[in-house]
């Protein structure tokens, strides 16, 4: 169960008449007013429902309650991290909302070696910790390859026959 000061819902007051603002808060509440969970996101319960999910259908997915909501469900909803509700894609409302969300940086290790090119043409290739061959990141490519820092690929444009390492691709690839 949640505890009391942990999100953004209707305090004791006569709903829908009397907000008593006892957490602080008549209406919304800026993001990170509340700590946050174990995980370390902020507002996931309460304060407005979240868009979650769109789609194909005219009904969309919010999760998670609103500061309209009550913690035990007397009134309204009960606001809890599993609450779900279906609203109109064009519904527009003061407890409605989204969260800007992007997938972390996915950092892969690369071994830079280097392609005979009397053998294979003038490419470079590199192989990963699995010994898999891919084709050098080229400038520009930083955010497909999540390379961090252009110190990698200065690295690369450094590198030189006497730096190199020459490896042979089995006819087998993984």
């Amino acid at each position: 169960e949640m505890a009391k000061g942990h999100a953004n819902l209707w305090g004791d007051g006569d709903y829908p008449w009397t907000n008593d603002a006892e957490d602080g808060w008549r209406g919304t509440s800026p993001v990170g007013t509340y700590p946050p969970n174990s995980h370390g996101f902020y507002d996931l319960t309460g304060n407005v429902w979240e868009w979650c999910r769109g789609g194909k259908h005219k009904s969309r997915i919010v999760r998670g309650g609103s500061y309209v909501d009550s913690l035990d469900g007397s009134f309204n909803r009960a606001a809890t991290l599993g609450a779900r509700a279906t609203m109109h894609g064009t519904t527009s409302s003061g407890n409605v909302g989204f969260r800007c969300a992007k997938p972390p940086k996915r950092r892969t290790e690369y071994h830079w070696t280097y392609h005979d090119e009397e053998k294979h043409g003038p490419s470079l290739g590199v192989e990963d910790e699995f010994g898999r061959r891919h084709m050098v990141p080229q400038r520009g490519w930083e955010d497909r390859f999540s390379v961090e820092d252009d110190d990698e690929l200065d690295e690369l444009d450094d590198l030189d026959d006497d730096d190199a390492v020459t490896t042979e691709q089995s006819s087998s690839s993984p």
